[in-house]
């Protein structure tokens, strides 16, 4: 007997997929720039595209991101309007966005507060032009036993 329902589904995210016009440059970004690690990489030689999952987890305890490269896109990506934006939690954002900067990354906006918050956010731009937002995360409470370790 299948118990699943709306109010207690087994569901979770898996991915959100971007298009892009230059997978290694993209790989070069998400990889070197914002620290993810490439989980595959496929070549659709009948479909003739590229996909690349990457992420910070294994796909199996976490969302990802998905690349795909049309081989035969003559046409620029088209962002349009009903896309918002991808958001990544972040230790020393300001740091970070320094060192974006210096690489030459577009950022719309730079690490402030929010208007209704104390959290720091940036928004940042990938080669293609989608926004990222940076969100600054507290680092966790050490346990007892990491303090008495670093005490030892």
């Amino acid at each position: 007997m299948n118990d699943t329902t709306i109010e207690n589904p087994p569901f979770r995210v898996l991915h959100a997929m971007l298009r892009v016009s230059d997978m290694d440059r993209s790989v070069d970004f998400y990889t070197r720039l914002l620290g993810m690690r490439v989980l595959e990489q496929r070549q659709h030689k009948k479909n003739q595209f590229t996909q690349t999952y990457l992420g910070y987890c294994e796909a199996d305890r976490g969302a990802v991101v998905e690349l795909v490269f049309n081989w035969t896109g003559d046409e620029p990506i088209i962002l349009g309007s009903a896309f918002g934006h991808i958001a990544i939690g972040v230790y020393g954002i300001t740091a970070l966005c320094a060192k974006l900067t210096e690489e030459g990354v577009k950022m719309p906006r730079p690490p402030s507060t929010q208007r209704h918050g104390e959290n720091i956010i940036a928004f940042i731009e990938d080669p293609d032009g989608y926004r990222i937002e940076l969100v600054e995360q507290k680092r966790p409470e050490k346990t007892t036993r990491e303090r008495e370790i670093e005490l030892a």
